[in-house]
Parts: structure tokens; sequence; C-alpha cells
């Protein structure tokens, strides 16, 4: 399990589960799935330099289209390729799909990729090792899972990332509330607090929460200050019996 929104909430880190690229919500699946525009880019980076790696590596031109054909059913679940898969590697690309979109980009590849591509090799009179072939894909396939979450943890931590838009509109709609309800029902030593709103709206998203939670804290206080006066002062000069 890894640090995304799912995962987070059941955690109790966050509120919410929403991705922090485009909003839906995020498990593990969705980090590599994700339509936003920059995981969209990222992705296409990642399936690019493994194309031009596989094509390093004398991988088998059929070998190679099933597996790109496999990673793109990453991204696109729906994706029914098969028909397009040569008939000599369709074994090894069922075989790939029982394990799973997961388990691709964790590199757990199916061993029958192996022998095909030591045919491969014998073909084209290559006296590489398709042990290390393997060994070397899987790596491959771990670090686009890798980039993925990288990326998506990098939009994390942007001012303008979905998760922070929503907290600082919340946040917002607070202040204005705070704002428009006025300094009457708060404390004398905290009604300058409520000089100018352009002012606090401008604040840091922390500082905002900050600010919000004192002047929410504080006009229930008073509230509740003024009500055990009012009460105190009906017991005083209530009419006796």
């Amino acid at each position: 399990m890894c640090g995304i929104g799912k995962f987070k909430v059941l955690w109790g880190l966050e509120a919410s589960a929403a991705c922090p690229r485009c909003g839906d919500f995020e498990d593990h699946l969705h980090v590599p799935r994700c339509r936003a525009a920059s995981a969209t880019a990222e992705r296409g980076r990642c399936t690019a330099a493994f194309s031009a790696w596989l094509d390093l590596q004398l991988t088998g031109p059929s070998i190679k289209t099933a597996i790109l054909q496999l990673l793109q059913g990453v991204h696109t679940p729906t994706l029914s390729p098969l028909r397009t898969i040569s008939s000599s590697v369709r074994p090894a690309y069922l075989a790939q799909q029982v394990i799973g979109s997961q388990g691709l980009l964790e590199g757990r590849i199916a061993s029958s990729w192996l022998p095909l591509q030591q045919q491969h090799y014998d073909k084209i009179r290559c006296q590489r090792s398709v042990s290390l072939w393997a060994s070397r894909l899987s790596q491959q396939l771990i670090l686009i899972g890798f980039y993925m979450l990288e990326q998506r943890n990098s939009i994390q931590h942007l001012d303008d990332n979905v998760q922070l838009r929503e907290r600082h509109s919340t946040i917002n709609e607070g202040i204005h509330s705070q704002f428009d309800m006025g300094p009457d029902d708060l404390p004398k030593e905290i009604q300058p607090m409520l000089t100018s709103r352009r002012r606090v709206l401008c604040k840091s998203l922390v500082d905002k929460e900050e600010w919000l939670k004192l002047l929410c804290q504080e006009r229930k206080d008073f509230c509740r200050s003024m009500k055990a006066q009012h009460r105190s002062l009906g017991t005083i000069f209530s009419p006796g019996p």
C-alpha cells in the first residue's frame, strides 16, 4: 500500500480520497490511470522511453507490441486488443493478464516471455542473455510505476492541486461568513481581526485555517459567556416569592 488517497483516508491522514491531479477517487490503480493532463503527459513520456528501451534490448517485435499493449491496458482497462496480438505470443500475453495490471507495474512478468525472446535472439543470432533481458524488463516496468507515483506526489505538494483548491474554497467561504456576521458578538480584543477581508483572504492556507478556527472558537466562547451572564442577571433581578 502506498500513500495515496484511499489509504491516507483509512489511516486517518486525510479527510478526502480525491486524486490531487484530477479530483476523482484515488486508489493504487488510479495513479497510472489518471486522466489529468499532467498525468497523461508523464504517461506518454514513460511509454515512449520504454518503447525505445525495448528496441535497444533487441526485443522481438511481436513481444514488444504485446507488452506495450499490456501497458496501455493498465492505463485504459477497457481496451481489448487481443486480436492485434500475434498468435505466437498470445499465451504469454494471456499469462501476463492473469498476473494483472498492478503486477505488471511491480515488475512481475510471466515466465513464458523468456523462451519467446530467446527464440528471437536465436533468429537474429544474438548472444545476449535472455535472463538479463527479463531482469531489466522487470526493472523498467517498476520504474514506470515509480515515475507515475513520483509525478503524482509532485502535484500533491503544489498550491494548485485539486485537494488544496477545495480546501481553499471551503476556508474562503468560512472567512466570508465571519466577515458577514460582523464583530458584534466577538470580544473587543478579537474584533480587529475583522478589519480587512482582502488581507485575510491573501494569507496562506494554513494561516487562513488558523484564523478561521480562532474566530469560530472566540465567537462561540463569547456567545456562551453572554448567555451565562444573562442567566445570572435574570436570577439576581427575578422577583422574589
